[in-house]
């Protein structure tokens, strides 16, 4: 005789099955749940740790620039250095009225007149009338170092501008100092000391903070 499953049994397994179904579905919906959530955290901490590159552009512009364009001048006279020997500090002499005067910078000269360009980037703090060349470009260039440009003609700055390296400033011109050639003169002061422009241009503007 054929044994017959009570009534009971069928119904208990299928409430058996189904919350088993039911439970798998809540387990595996949790579990996505949070490696979604691990992963976007992941995305936005390697987000927040990125560091910015630094171009090589940033060194170059650090270099203290030559202030006329290659060829366009040549030094006419050298900054006057009291510790030269005296053949090189009479080189050294600007002559103006039947006086010779110490040159205080270095003074470009040219046939034809060229432009006058910022060493470094800078602010233009000033621009003044000087009595031998006419208009001085004043450009700080930090609380410690500006540069003077004297002599220069055809603007293209005006105070409080904020320049970059190689900005073009005026173009040189004739004045007192040499009436038969256009001219300017480039001075550095340090620490509100002159330095030799010389030994300046090509150095690092690092240097001078």
């Amino acid at each position: 005789m054929k044994r017959r499953l009570k009534r009971f049994v069928l119904p208990t397994l299928y409430f058996l099955i189904t919350i088993s179904i039911f439970a798998g579905v809540i387990i595996l919906g949790s579990d996505s749940q949070y490696i979604n959530k691990d992963y976007n955290y992941s995305l936005d901490t390697l987000e927040d740790v990125t560091l910015p590159t630094i171009s090589e552009d940033s060194e170059v512009s650090s270099e203290i620039l030559s202030p006329v364009e290659e060829g366009s001048a040549q030094i006419g006279v050298n900054f006057y250095n009291r510790d030269d020997e005296s053949s090189k500090q009479e080189l050294s002499l600007i002559y103006y009225q039947n006086t010779y005067m110490p040159n205080t910078g270095i003074l470009y000269v040219s046939n034809d007149k060229f432009n006058v360009l910022s060493v470094s980037s800078g602010v233009i703090e000033a621009i003044n009338n000087d009595e031998f060349f006419g208009s001085c470009v004043v450009v700080k260039h930090n609380d410690n170092l500006k540069t003077y440009y004297y002599g220069l003609d055809e603007l293209e700055v005006s105070v409080g501008d904020e320049i970059t390296s190689s900005a073009v400033l005026g173009v040189s011109k004739n004045n007192d100092i040499m009436n038969d050639k256009k001219s300017f003169l480039f001075e550095v002061y340090y620490n509100n000391e002159l330095i030799n422009p010389e030994s300046f241009i090509g150095t690092n503007i690092k240097d001078y903070k």
